[in-house]
């Protein structure tokens, strides 16, 4: 699949379910409206499941972001540099992506929930990385470029990716009555899989 039609894929999917809602008529005439649509998905409100599915892959969107920014600069195998270039690009959309998805009810809703609404990660717009996911960045930044830091990179990826699959799954295995949400799932889901699959035939080469 060709990677720029993907990423407009998914950034559509922030508009559908409103025009959906105002019956075709642009969200712009009608203030409020895309956000009023993206709340409404569900009886109104966004479930835990939505929530916890887009805090989840925004987690590890952040980590194949950030590594793969890494990437971009020291790998030395020509196809894992250009896969670190498409994986900037297509995290960077996803995120803007859940993260309109997110305001602003979902984030006054975070920030209610924590009690530290200035400080939590939803309302900041990004998502904190766990010790083993930081431990991992400063690894790579830290690691000489080469083929060693190449097949870090690499393995990091594969792993990485299936944790975001697994996410996906276990988001619709559970029975999303959010459309929106669902849609990006999916669309996610076919994503992380030619990915996988894409980095496994790279890792097969290299070896």
């Amino acid at each position: 699949m060709d990677r720029r039609i993907l990423l407009a894929g998914i950034a559509s999917l922030a508009i559908m379910p409103a025009l959906a809602q105002t019956g075709g008529v642009p969200a712009t005439q009608q203030p409020g409206a895309a956000s009023g649509a993206r709340m409404n998905q569900a009886n109104g409100q966004m479930s835990q499941a939505d929530m916890q599915h887009m805090q989840q892959t925004m987690q590890l969107g952040m980590v194949a972001l950030e590594t793969s920014r890494i990437a971009m600069q020291k790998a030395q195998n020509p196809e894992l540099k250009q896969f670190a270039q498409f994986e900037v690009q297509e995290q960077t959309t996803l995120s803007e992506v859940l993260r309109s998805m997110m305001e602003p009810a979902a984030t006054a809703a975070t920030s209610s929930q924590s009690g530290q609404a200035s400080s939590s990660p939803a309302s900041a717009g990004t998502m904190p990385m766990d010790q083993q996911s930081r431990d991992m960045v400063q690894k790579l930044q830290s690691a000489q470029a080469g083929a060693e830091f190449d097949r870090q990179y690499l393995q990091g990826q594969i792993q990485g990716h299936q944790n975001l699959l697994q996410a996906q799954e276990r988001y619709l295995q559970s029975n999303p009555q959010n459309r929106e949400h669902m849609n990006v799932a999916k669309m996610s889901r076919t994503q992380i899989r030619e990915h996988i699959a894409l980095l496994e035939n790279i890792q097969q080469k290299m070896r």
